[in-house]
């Protein structure tokens, strides 16, 4: 069995920076280069960020990461207990309109779904669960 990382912090926007340096250092760890790492930071922070703003919307409440090899792809399962929200249901933003001219959000959602390679979002037991695949190759 492939060695587990796990992060357990409240939602609380000063909390971006350590899970942002959590991401990349554990991603590295596990072997992904470092434009992946990139990639894979900004899209976690998009997540944890909604989250932070969104999903709890009158007080904080835990966000729980963990981070895993599995063959030859890492795997990163978000879990919080906000209010729930598939995010992998949003629409596609009309990025042929001009940036002025469109309604905010969901570039970042498109993103995240731009630059991992599955993404997979199940509600269980009270919780929102959010897990992203990136491929090593």
């Amino acid at each position: 069995m492939e060695e587990k990382f796990t992060l357990h912090v409240m939602a609380d926007l000063k909390n971006l920076s350590t899970i942002g340096e959590f991401i990349t250092g554990c991603a590295s760890k596990l072997g992904l280069d470092r434009k992946g790492v990139f990639q894979l930071e900004l899209a976690v922070d998009e997540v944890t960020s909604n989250i932070i703003l969104h999903g709890y919307p009158q007080q904080s409440g835990p966000i729980h990461i963990l981070i895993w090899k599995e063959q030859k792809k890492i795997h990163i399962q978000i879990q919080d207990r906000g209010e729930p929200f598939n995010p992998l249901n949003a629409g596609k933003p009309d990025l042929s309109t001009a940036l002025e001219e469109r309604s905010p959000g969901g570039l970042g959602i498109h993103f995240l779904k731009t630059v991992t390679d599955a993404a997979y979002y199940q509600f269980h037991d009270g919780k929102n669960i959010l897990t992203l695949v990136k491929n090593l190759d």
